[in-house]
């Protein structure tokens, strides 16, 4: 009996995919994905399911058509950090799915700013709102966001400002690994005075006393 393959496709651009990843991909039959995953993949003409919305709607989907068909769901950065793997693991029995690591934003983002993660706290701001986010990040000196169109980084730093958050350093990456890629390094009073932004990241530094 075939397996579902949850795949990490890095950020979206062939170089941050693993070896690995692109032979499952190569070897599968259909993939599941959202508009930027299988954009990446079209030119394998695989049959393709377009993830939208609620993951749980592709649940009977995969039960019944992975019996005959190699199915590849392929998640955007790695699959263990915010991603549909959890409920993979509540609906497929862990025989029954593999899964293939990716490069994800957060090991990217501090990449270009040359400095480790070890000690970074990493939120998700995707579909959730931003109640204890002031309180999280006076609580550490190294914080990295996934935002969410909702909330662009402009409207983070002023939140956080008005919650008395202080000192800060942010650092803003857009489009990351992208030809278009932008990375502004400012401070939070700085920041509430631009906008503009696409899909981004962000780090958020204690500055040195």
């Amino acid at each position: 009996m075939n397996k579902v393959y949850v795949i990490g496709i890095g950020s979206g651009t062939e170089d941050y995919l693993l070896p690995i990843a692109r032979r499952e991909i190569d070897a599968s039959d259909c993939l599941i994905g959202g508009k930027r995953a299988l954009r990446l993949f079209q030119n394998l003409h695989k049959e393709e399911v377009l993830l939208e919305g609620n993951f749980e709607k592709v649940i009977p989907y995969l039960k019944r058509e992975r019996e005959k068909k190699k199915i590849a769901l392929l998640v955007s950065g790695d699959p263990g950090l915010y991603s549909f793997l959890g409920a993979i693991s509540r609906f497929l029995k862990r025989e029954e799915y593999v899964v293939i690591p990716g490069i994800s934003a957060v090991q990217i983002a501090f990449a270009r700013i040359g400095e480790g993660w070890e000690d970074a706290t990493i939120i998700s701001l995707h579909g959730r709102k931003m109640n204890d986010l002031a309180v999280r990040v006076k609580e550490s000196s190294n914080i990295f966001l996934f935002t969410d169109p909702s909330f662009p980084p402009e409207k983070i730093a002023a939140h956080l400002l008005k919650k008395g958050v202080e000192n800060r350093r942010a650092v803003v990456m857009e489009n990351l690994t992208y030809p278009n890629e932008r990375i502004l390094d400012t401070d939070l009073n700085h920041l509430t005075r631009m906008e503009g932004f696409g899909l981004c990241v962000m780090i958020i530094k204690k500055e040195r006393e």
